[in-house]
């Protein structure tokens, strides 16, 4: 993966503005992603109240508007094929906190395909994307409990390609940084490395004054160059990548975290082992292949 260029001295969430469509990645795009299976969307779709999240508000502290459905006018919209604006239990955002910063640079067409990493065969029948933040306890328990699980019985024998996108909700401490360390990790194609110790000392850098030595740290025991890795942060080299993560986010709708989108459906929430298996296999059945078993669990 080559380095991308920063935006100087910018360390704030980026805002969304007009942008052009890329037409190479309309709803089509979205059938080769994830096909739509009517029984499979109808399912996921009544598990939207029911998840679990780290959650963040809007700019003025409001959800979504209920009740006011609106044509599809972004990217991301057009990628997925749905809009998620269903609210769940969750770790809130003060309202009465000041605003985080935006800086609206110019906006460059959204690529999915260029973005986050993944795992799996590219020949995979069923695709998942998730956006995750690191600091969100929710995403962490899920990935220590849940996604080993689906990993092996899914991604490893080729049934799923899974892509993870880091993406910053920023509403914990040292998030935005975190993010930042995992793209700087990805540099080095140890991007999955980072990623787990990132979670597993999820409480330590949260609560660090200085987060980028406990980054450095932590790249190090993971055999990364930790000179490459420190002036990748110092110089914000990935922070473009960190940048395009959030907008997408934003563009999706995306208030809370871990967010995945299955068959074309965006469903916000650390979902339980049995539950995600089910929603999985049942694409799976959409898509004429047999499930794994599950040996019982």
């Amino acid at each position: 993966m080559g380095s991308m260029t920063p935006q100087a001295g910018n360390r704030n969430l980026l805002g969304v503005g007009h942008r052009e469509r890329d037409t190479t990645a309309g709803p089509s795009a979205c059938r080769r992603w994830t096909g739509k299976g009517v029984r499979a969307a109808a399912f996921l779709l009544l598990l939207l109240p029911f998840l679990t999240a780290c959650q963040g508000a809007g700019e003025d502290g409001s959800g979504p508007s209920a009740g006011s459905p609106r044509e599809p006018d972004s990217l991301a919209e057009a990628i997925l094929g749905a809009d998620d604006t269903s609210t769940a239990p969750s770790d809130q955002r003060n309202p009465a906190d000041p605003p985080i910063p935006l800086r609206r640079p110019e906006q460059r067409t959204l690529r999915v395909s260029q973005m986050g990493y993944n795992q799996g065969s590219s020949d995979a029948p069923v695709k998942v994307i998730e956006l995750s933040d690191f600091g969100c306890g929710y995403c962490r328990r899920f990935h220590e409990e849940t996604y080993p699980v689906l990993k092996e019985a899914y991604v490893d024998t080729g049934l799923v390609e899974w892509k993870f996108v880091p993406f910053v909700l920023g509403m914990f401490p040292n998030g935005l940084e975190a993010a930042e360390a995992a793209e700087c990790a990805g540099e080095q194609d140890r991007f999955f490395a980072l990623k787990e110790r990132l979670f597993q000392d999820q409480r330590g850098w949260r609560g660090a004054e200085e987060p980028n030595p406990h980054f450095t740290r932590l790249a190090r025991e993971e055999g990364l160059d930790a000179d490459r890795f420190g002036e990748c942060i110092r110089e914000d080299r990935q922070m473009e990548r960190v940048q395009n993560n959030i907008r997408l986010g934003a563009e999706m709708g995306v208030r809370g975290t871990p967010t995945f989108v299955v068959a074309g459906v965006p469903l916000r929430g650390a979902l339980p082992l049995a539950t995600f298996r089910d929603v999985l296999d049942l694409v799976l059945e959409e898509r004429g292949v047999t499930p794994p078993e599950r040996n019982g669990g």
